[in-house]
């Protein structure tokens, strides 16, 4: 029975310790020049899983968000990350402000 108990605890430990995330979510960051923000807006998106698989890869970029908009002078970037179950879903975002 004891060690029936021990071997619970320690699965219930390891579901508890798995389920458990250590992401940074950052919501609204963003880099700026001293100019103002810029009329066109680009977005680039992807969907990350488990923290090591990304649905676009290395992509989703300033670059690519600026291309997206026609943007050639980039004023603001903004990341945005929302994580969906405990941090095992995260959809990344990345806005772009220009002319």
């Amino acid at each position: 029975m004891k060690k029936n108990l021990m071997t619970l605890a320690a699965s219930a430990a390891f579901v508890v310790a798995s389920l458990t995330s250590c992401m940074t979510i950052n919501s609204g960051a963003a880099i700026s020049s001293n100019s103002p923000v810029g009329p066109k807006v680009g977005e680039a998106n992807s969907t990350i899983i488990l923290g090591m698989w990304s649905s676009q890869g290395e992509q989703n970029n300033i670059k690519t968000a600026a291309d997206a908009a026609g943007i050639k002078k980039v004023s603001h970037v903004e990341y945005i990350d929302k994580a969906f179950l405990l941090g095992l879903w995260v959809k990344h975002t990345t806005r772009v402000y220009g002319e």
